[in-house]
């Protein structure tokens, strides 16, 4: 039963990990045979398998992928309006890729010659569920855009974007709760222009 226990509590450690990363370590993503939707929801079957992060505040960063893609899905609490920024390193080259998700979503490249502009809409090998917009609203400050809130952000990427099976990462999940945005990082003490700071995650097959 000790032995048991051990078990038990190893595996909820593995499936469950907090924000203080060990930039040196390097965690597995779950793989799955299911079909995953970019429906704006990470409680379908395909994501119960899913490799999670818990963030403060309740929000959390699923992960899991298959042969061809990778996919991750940002949440937080219900009513909660959720943006994430992604970041990968390309090994072969040493460029950095931001893939931003809000209301439109795009792709910036950092090389040595800093961040490149946002190519908004143009999708290179991967795609994504944005905040939907739905008609406006009236505020003190006039009408402003309105968008649907409780719904998550979520990324597929096809895995021939970037080479081999360990990529180093960090993610930046921005929620929106009580008309107050905070920001959430992982690892926890990233930083976006120094990969050094960033995590590890490898396609376990």
């Amino acid at each position: 039963m000790q032995n048991l226990s051990k078990f038990l509590l190893l595996s909820a450690t593995l499936s469950f990990i907090t924000a203080e990363a060990n930039t040196t370590e390097i965690t597995a993503i779950k793989p799955t045979s299911k079909v995953v939707l970019l429906d704006g929801h990470c409680g379908g079957d395909e994501w119960e398998a899913a490799t999670k992060i818990d963030l403060p505040a309740q929000a959390s960063i699923n992960l899991i992928h298959d042969k061809d893609s990778f996919y991750i899905c940002a949440k937080g609490i219900e009513g909660d309006t959720t943006v994430l920024d992604l970041y990968i390193e390309h090994t072969e080259t040493g460029y950095l890729h931001k893939f931003h998700l809000s209301a439109q979503m795009g792709e910036q490249v950092r090389t040595d010659k800093g961040w490149s502009k946002s190519g908004t809409w143009k999708l290179e090998d991967w795609t994504g569920f944005w905040v939907p917009y739905f008609g406006n609203e009236d505020t003190e400050d006039g009408k402003r855009p309105k968008f649907f809130r409780g719904l998550h952000r979520q990324v597929q990427i096809l895995r021939k974007k970037f080479p081999g099976n360990t990529w180093n990462i960090m993610f930046g999940v921005h929620i929106k709760r009580d008309g107050k945005w905070t920001e959430y990082l992982y690892p926890a003490k990233a930083v976006e222009n120094d990969n050094s700071t960033w995590a590890k995650f490898s396609f376990s097959e």
